[in-house]
């Protein structure tokens, strides 16, 4: 395969991108497309290759796979050794035992998966997490275990089956990554079926280059101005809420095919990608790509994660990158006297290695027996609580009521209605009550009535909001029809207030229930580092005021919406003053993860309150 500079200087349009994406730089906002360029550009080449060696007759499977070893796996692995120490030093055990599972996930080249499964509020924010960025890597090989072998199945056969398998699972992929994304965007996001259409660009560029010249003159100049545009403007113009990658991510994905498809030497755009600067980066691009994320985390894990921080660790991730190049990756890369047999007993013997010590990590817990007992007890409520938040409300969505004489109630609400219901259970007023519940994402409005809500809801939660549904769901209306009374708890938005008012009337209305609205709680903002700092003497009499958005968004509900039907938690919870909400019980436990959502101890520790506020009303 001949050499293309300008490929390597289009690496480094991918990896800057992405690295300032990271470092959270303003104009870069739309930088995670570096991700997607990568991909095309890994279609292409490796297409480039296989259907070289398919053509020359001494394709092998094995052979593809110890390049991709040599290719992959050194570098790689040097970069979850480097992390070791420093995960061990600043990770927290619950973070530490993610780190343990995410180094299980990694060789085995699933760790997309395990990232995926560790979404959610009450999951560790991306950017923390030092090996968060190789689910692309995972992507790729997850693709590369079957493209190679099929490749290989269909090079002679006839061109109408060819077209139509790649074709077909490539409009397959195209309308996955539309739909889950506007279903759920991690699962678009992360998971391979949405993103084979985008390596598969690159493969399309790899066959039609083996039978044309790349587009030459000024149209072919044109079109690669064009590409390097689409790129670009993607990573300025888009950001967190552009719904990708879905079919947004065909901007970057054809701009990366037209640089491709039109890079002639003396191109404009193809002279700037071969400069020496570009093709420099670009070589390093695997090693930066691998190298920057655990840097950046482990800043801000200790702290130094603003922009300016980040921004100043720069010539430290291109150093630390360019010796990881040039005296690992590279040398391993092109030493033949490394046999095969050892490359794969080295890339067996170090998978196995790290995979035994993530599972040490995991089974150790995070290594949690460096804390005091407390701390250890205020650790486990952290691990308990995301399990325990959802259990009883799930159970209880759509539960038909029985013919027994306690009243029936339907609770509605999100991840705050959840916390509530976990209160009534403590409480046992299960025995008192009959509860029925469901689901509704603070972001689509626990409301009823209001049909077209999409120009306040965000283009990423429509779809989703409109497959979960909300009161209106089919098999809410039996029960609303039997209900003596519906319950809204949310993490109320002001525009979710406006129409308050309208959904009280039209569920009162339609079903003769009597409707109550519980207002916001909270404890002031908190999390486990921060609790951790706490001395644990001082813990049951420590103090601190509740987030002013919720007291704010409190004062716009009361303005809003009627009195009698706004039931107030957050001055109740607090013992009567916002100013000084308490977050640990008399014991040390803590109530809440967040200042919001509590742990089991928090609903134990809050029953005897909504006991009263029930009985009152």
């Amino acid at each position: 395969m001949k050499y293309r500079p300008e490929i390597d200087g289009l690496r480094t349009i991918a990896v800057l991108p992405v690295i300032l994406f990271h470092a959270e730089i303003a104009p870069f906002h739309g930088g995670y497309v570096g991700v997607d360029v990568f991909f095309v550009i890994s279609g292409y080449l490796i297409t480039s290759l296989l259907l070289g060696d398919i053509a020359a007759g001494h394709f092998s499977i094995v052979n593809f796979y110890e390049r991709r070893i040599r290719r992959i796996l050194p570098a790689l692995f040097t970069v979850m050794l480097a992390t070791l120490p420093f995960a061990y030093i600043f990770l927290l055990p619950t973070e530490f035992e993610a780190y343990g599972k995410s180094l299980i996930a990694v060789p085995t080249f699933v760790s997309n998966v395990l990232f995926w499964s560790e979404r959610g509020y009450f999951g560790a924010a991306a950017d923390l997490k030092p090996l968060v960025h190789t689910w692309s890597l995972a992507v790729e090989e997850q693709f590369y275990i079957f493209f190679p072998p099929l490749l290989a199945f269909l090079a002679h056969r006839a061109r109408w089956l060819k077209a139509g398998a790649f074709g077909g699972v490539f409009l397959l992929s195209l309308i996955a990554s539309w739909y889950l994304t506007r279903l759920h965007f991690e699962t678009g996001f992360y998971l391979p079926v949405s993103r084979i259409w985008e390596l598969l660009t690159g493969a399309a560029c790899a066959v039609w280059l083996r039978r044309h010249a790349p587009l030459p003159g000024i149209g072919g100049a044109a079109l690669a101005a064009l590409g390097l545009a689409l790129i670009l403007w993607s990573v300025f113009a888009f950001d967190s809420r552009t719904i990708f990658p879905g079919v947004m991510a065909a901007v970057p994905v054809a701009g990366t095919a037209l640089v491709i498809l039109a890079g002639l030497p003396g191109n404009p755009v193809a002279g700037v990608l071969a400069s020496r600067p570009f093709v420099f980066i670009g070589l390093l691009s695997y090693s930066l790509y691998l190298w920057h994320q655990p840097i950046f985390a482990f800043l801000r894990h200790a702290g130094h994660g603003d922009e300016w921080a980040l921004l100043a660790s720069l010539p430290l991730v291109f150093l630390v990158s360019w010796l990881s190049y040039r005296f690992i990756e590279t040398p391993v890369r092109r030493n033949r006297a490394l046999t095969r047999r050892q490359i794969f007993g080295w890339a067996l013997a170090g998978s196995l290695a790290f995979i035994a010590i993530g599972a040490a990590i995991v089974l150790s817990r995070g290594a949690i027996n460096r804390y005091a007992p407390e701390d250890v007890a205020l650790m486990e409520q952290f691990e308990q609580t995301p399990e325990y938040s959802e259990l009883a409300f799930n159970a209880a969505q759509f539960r038909p009521f029985d013919t027994s004489n306690r009243r029936k109630i339907v609770v509605a609400g999100d991840s705050y209605g959840r916390d509530f219901f976990n209160i009534l259970m403590e409480a046992g007023l299960d025995e008192e009550f009959q509860f029925s519940t469901k689901r509704i994402n603070s972001e689509c409005g626990n409301i009823f009535g209001q049909d077209d809500l999409s120009e306040l809801i965000s283009p990423l939660r429509q779809e989703r909001c409109r497959v979960m549904m909300r009161l209106d769901h089919p098999d809410m209306q039996p029960l609303l029809e039997e209900a003596d009374e519906i319950w809204l708890v949310s993490r109320w938005n002001t525009w979710v207030i406006d129409f308050l008012p309208e959904t009280i009337s039209n569920l009162e209305t339609t079903y003769g229930a009597k409707v109550r609205v519980f207002g916001l709680k909270h404890f002031g903002l908190i999390d486990l580092p921060t609790a951790l700092a706490i001395p644990i003497e001082a813990r049951p009499e420590f103090r601190q005021a509740a987030a002013d958005y919720i007291v704010n968004i409190n004062a716009y509900m009361r303005n809003v919406v009627p009195s009698d039907k706004v039931t107030e938690l957050l001055d109740p919870f607090c013992e009567g003053d916002h100013t000084s909400c308490r977050a640990f019980s008399d014991q040390g436990l803590i109530l809440t993860v967040d200042g919001g959502h509590l742990t089991q101890e928090g609903a134990r520790y809050l029953v005897p309150i909504v006991r009263s506020l029930i009985k009152d009303n």
